[in-house]
C-alpha cells in the first residue's frame, strides 16, 4: 500500500535530527506505532510520508490513489472558522463532497465522538482535547487511506488524553490504516499490529507489538520502555528484590482460588532467585489456593521439575525455541499483563488493560498450540 526505501532527510544545525537510510512498508488496515526518544526521527518520518518534507535520497512508493492525512499535536484549526466550517472546508473546496453531504457526515462524526454540541463553537472556546478530536474528524472526513498521527496527545492532561486515545482506538477497530507516533506504551500495545523503534534517525526494530514488548534482550530498548512506562496511567513498575517479592505475594492473595497464571518465556530457575526466602511462603499459598501455572518455557530448572513431580495438577509446561530466549518473561491473568525482567535488579512492569491482556493471551495460545507437551 505504502513503502519507503532507503529514505534520507537531514537538517542542518546543532540539533539536526532527521532520518537516515530508512525503509518502511505499511499494509492496508495495519496500525503501526512508532516509538523512540525525542530527536530520534519519528516526526520527520511521518512528515516525509505526508510529503510535508521532501526526502534527499531514497524513494517513496504508493499504490494508485493512496492518500494520507497528517495530524500533529498543534491542532492547526482555522481560528476564524467554527467547528463545522473547519471540518467541511477541505472536502468542499476540493469538490470531494457536496456541501450538504459534507455537513451531514460531519454532524454524524461529531455525534459519534461526543462533540455534537460544539458544532458552532470556535477553536478558542474548546479544550485541548476537544480541538484535537476536531482535528482528527477533519482528517477522517477526507477519507484518507492512511492516517499519520504525530504525538497528538503530548500537550494534553491525562483526562483529555484519554478522550483522544479512545477516538484512536475506535478508528483502529474500524480498520483504518494508521502510523502513530506515541509515548503511551499501553495504548501502543492495545492497538498496534507492529512497533517501529527509532534511534538517531534509523529504524532499529520493526516487529509485531507483542513480540516487541515481550523481548527484553536489548538492554537499551528495555530501559527506554521502563522509563517511559512510569508516566503511563495504566502501567506500574516495581524494581528490586523486595518489591518483586511483595508483588508476587500480593498477587496470590488477590487472585481467586483455582485461578490460572499463563507464563511465556520463563528461563529455568531465574524467577526463583529474586524470590529468595519468600518463595516458600509463595509456594504454600499457591498450593493452598490451587492456583495453576501454564508455562511455555525455554528450559526447566530444578524447581520447575520438582513442582511438576509433586503437583502435576497445578503445573503444565511446554517448550519453546531457545532462539527466542531473553532475560524476561510475561504473565497473563484476567485483565492484567506483567513483564518480568531477570537482571541484576529484578523488575516487574504491570499493565492493567483488557485489550492488551487479550492480545498477549492470543500470543500465548499460539505458542502453547505449537509446542509439544513435555513428558
Amino acid at each position: 500500500m505504502f513503502e519507503l526505501k532507503q529514505v534520507t532527510k537531514t537538517y542542518t544545525g546543532k540539533n539536526a535530527g532527521g532520518v537516515r537510510d530508512v525503509s518502511l512498508s505499511v499494509r492496508a488496515g495495519e496500525v503501526v506505532c512508532v516509538l523512540g526518544k525525542s530527536g530520534s526521527g519519528k516526526s520527520t518520518l511521518l512528515r516525509v510520508m505526508a510529503e510535508l518534507e521532501h526526502a534527499q535520497q531514497g524513494t517513496m512508493k504508493r499504490e494508485g490513489g493512496v492518500r494520507t492525512a497528517y495530524v500533529s499535536q498543534e491542532y492547526a484549526l482555522w481560528p476564524h472558522l467554527n467547528v463545522l466550517q473547519n471540518i467541511i472546508l477541505a472536502p468542499t473546496v476540493t469538490s470531494q463532497k457536496a456541501h450538504g453531504d459534507a455537513e451531514q457526515e460531519a454532524l454524524a462524526l461529531l455525534k459519534r465522538f461526543g462533540l455534537r454540541e460544539y458544532v458552532g463553537a470556535y477553536p478558542h472556546q474548546l479544550s485541548g482535547g476537544q480541538r484535537q478530536r476536531i482535528a482528527l474528524i477533519r482528517a477522517i472526513i477526507t477519507r484518507p487511506n492512511i492516517l499519520l498521527l504525530d504525538e497528538i496527545t503530548s500537550a494534553l492532561d491525562p483526562m483529555l488524553t484519554k478522550s483522544v486515545l479512545d477516538v484512536m482506538r475506535a478508528l483502529a477497530k474500524d480498520g483504518y490504516t494508521m502510523v502513530i507516533v506515541t509515548h503511551h506504551m499501553s495504548f501502543a500495545l492495545s492497538v498496534a499490529d507492529r512497533i517501529v523503534f527509532m534511534e538517531e534517525g534509523k529504524i532499529i526494530r520493526d516487529e509485531p507489538a507483542v513480540r516487541f514488548f515481550s523481548d527484553h534482550s536489548d538492554a537499551h530498548i528495555n530501559a527506554f520502555v521502563q522509563n517511559i512506562s512510569k508516566h503511563d496511567a495504566e502501567i506500574e513498575v516495581f524494581s528490586g528484590a523486595e518489591q518483586f517479592q511483595a508483588y508476587h505475594l500480593r498477587l496470590l492473595k488477590r487472585l481467586p482460588e483455582g485461578s490460572t497464571i499463563y507464563v511465556a518465556g520463563s528461563v529455568g530457575d531465574a524467577w526463583y532467585e529474586p524470590m529468595g526466602e519468600m518463595y516458600e511462603a509463595y509456594e504454600r499459598l499457591r498450593i493452598a489456593k490451587k492456583i495453576s501455572w501454564h508455562m511455555v518455557s525455554y528450559t526447566q530448572g530444578d524447581n520447575d521439575r520438582r513442582l511438576l513431580r509433586q503437583h502435576p495438577e497445578l503445573n503444565q509446561f511446554r517448550p519453546m525455541p531457545r532462539a527466542m530466549q531473553n532475560p524476561a518473561n510475561y504473565n497473563v491473568f484476567g485483565d492484567t499483563v506483567i513483564t518480568q525482567i531477570f537482571t541484576k535488579e529484578p523488575t516487574i512492569i504491570e499493565i492493567k488493560n483488557p485489550h492488551i491482556a487479550t492480545a498477549y493471551m492470543r500470543f500465548f495460545e499460539e505458542l502453547w498450540e505449537t509446542s509439544r507437551s513435555r513428558a
